[in-house]
């Protein structure tokens, strides 16, 4: 999103309302490159990528890259273990920068910080532990020029994008109930990502989304890989105004993973790839503007999503997931965000999974927290 600039009433010189016609000119030539030069744009963020390769998807990306609170696209990207979603606003407020815009390379850099408490941090089905959670999140990426009517879409972009994240688990108390057992220092990890997408507009409004990804799980400690995957995926959807300045979407995604594991994560119920899998799933969202000027709004979402397992010691193996969010998002300043949540998550799964999984094949969990975040582009 674009800051919008304010201008004071410079335009008049001298006394009263008078001024020569060459003072006019310059003042009016100043107004217009001003206003010229302000196209770097500032996004705000929430969010924007599946990190669909790990077990625990708990959003419908920032979902390979965006939830986007425009008034075109609004997409939601996760990852596992309620990690951060990141969502921006990528459309211009003016429609004329908006066309330049789609001309030229953009850069979006995000960085988030939030901190919530879980009500089931090792995702157990007995003996249910709370704990205090902190991420820090950076999502950088480059997207390419636009095209207009090529082949059989209306718009199509390219773009590719890296994350980081790093998790931090059990190091303060939020409730009285919750752990800070040393223990859950094993919990810790850093998940990256790389991918190349693509996205395109069709002529009846459907979007299609494109992605190949490579993602890694490591523990930052021992700087060990715990495992990498190789993930493409293909979604369609579609955008809907709702209740004046809402925009609903809805969103069908497939995707296939290629993934090694070198060792298990700590807990058998987060990250629990234990091979190749097929995940399909239904992502549901609103983006709701509460006040005329934009700056406050809701993001509830639901997504359930059915995992497949292909690998030889776990073919047979489904599982299914179920995220329910409701987020709300104060807009400080057009490039700094505030965002509050909560979210549950029910996993359930067959007998297979059961078998290899035991206690950790099933669970419900509750997450709610702050977060505070920066989003720019230019």
């Amino acid at each position: 999103m674009e800051q919008i600039l304010r201008f004071p009433n410079f335009l008049k010189v001298g006394r009263g309302d008078y001024s020569s016609p060459l003072s006019k000119v310059f003042s009016w030539a100043a107004l217009v490159v001003a206003i010229l030069l302000s196209g770097c744009a500032i996004g705000l963020g929430t969010p924007d990528l599946p990190l669909k390769s790990a077990s625990e998807l708990t959003g419908s990306i920032l979902n390979d890259d965006e939830q986007n609170a425009s008034n075109e696209d609004t997409k939601t990207k996760s990852s596992p273990a309620g990690v951060q979603e990141v969502v921006e606003l990528d459309r211009s407020l003016s429609g004329k920068l908006l066309a330049e815009e789609a001309e030229r390379f953009r850069s979006v850099l995000q960085v988030d910080v939030r901190s919530y408490r879980s009500s089931n941090i090792t995702r157990v089905s007995n003996i249910e532990e709370s704990a205090a959670v902190t991420e820090y999140t950076t999502v950088g990426r480059l997207e390419f020029p636009t095209s207009q009517d090529l082949l059989f879409f209306e718009t199509f972009s390219a773009s590719i994008t890296a994350l980081g994240q790093r998790s931090y688990f059990g190091q303060y108390e939020i409730d009285s109930s919750d752990s800070t057992d040393d223990s859950l220092r094993n919990l810790d990890y850093e998940f990256r990502s790389i991918g190349l997408g693509a996205k395109g507009r069709l002529t009846s409004d459907w979007k299609i989304d494109l992605s190949v990804k490579y993602d890694e799980l490591v523990d930052f400690r021992s700087h060990e890989t715990l495992y990498h995957a190789g993930v493409s995926s293909f979604s369609f959807g579609r955008d809907y105004s709702v209740f004046g300045g809402g925009i609903f979407e809805l969103d069908i995604v497939a995707e296939y993973a290629l993934t090694e594991m070198y060792q298990p994560y700590e807990v058998p119920g987060v990250f629990d790839d234990a091979g190749d899998n097929l995940r399909t799933a239904l992502n549901l969202s609103l983006t709701q503007p509460l006040d005329s000027g934009g700056r406050f709004y809701l993001t509830p979402s639901a997504s359930i999503t059915r995992t497949v397992y292909t690998k030889p010691t776990s073919t047979g193996r489904i599982d299914y997931l179920m995220h329910v969010e409701l987020a709300a998002v104060y807009r400080i300043m057009p490039w700094l965000y505030l965002r509050s949540f909560t979210n549950y998550q029910d996993k359930t799964a067959n007998e297979k999974a059961k078998s290899l999984l035991v206690d950790y094949a099933e669970y419900n969990n509750w997450d709610a927290g702050l977060g505070l975040g920066v989003s720019l582009s230019f």
